[in-house]
């Protein structure tokens, strides 16, 4: 195995990954928020861990749909959002609180930053390696 190999094995497709989902989460995030004061609306948020472990799994999804109004959840195309129930559920059936949801903000562009950061060193050592090795 070379040192490019090891260097890009899974690491690089997880931190792209990463990437991918924090912004996804991202979104699930700010339409909470911006949806606040909308009447029966109930928070999202991503299901995280289950979407980087789908991402991982070396064996492709199995599942195959028979009918055009079936669900596609043999692809790998959008995350799956779950409901979450961290608010309080007001009188007009919304669950959202601003100060969790800036929190999740909060954390989540942290997590975003420290995986763009992973990737940039991991794509300088690709760049130094190219130097020394003029190829």
């Amino acid at each position: 195995m070379s040192v490019i190999d090891r260097l890009f094995d899974k690491t690089y497709s997880g931190l792209t990954k990463a990437l991918d989902l924090t912004w996804r989460r991202n979104q699930a995030i700010v339409s909470n928020i911006a949806n606040a004061e909308t009447p029966q609306y109930r928070a999202v948020d991503l299901d995280f861990a289950g979407e980087l472990e789908r991402a991982f799994q070396a064996v492709p999804s199995t599942l195959f749909k028979t009918n055009e109004r079936h669900l596609d959840v043999g692809s790998q195309g959008g995350a799956h959002l779950v409901p979450t129930y961290s608010g309080v559920t007001k009188q007009d059936g919304n669950n959202v609180d601003i100060d969790i949801q800036m929190g999740r903000l909060a954390h989540n562009s942290g997590a975003y930053s420290t995986a763009a950061n992973l990737l940039r060193r991991k794509l300088a050592m690709l760049k130094i390696i190219v130097r020394v090795a003029g190829v």
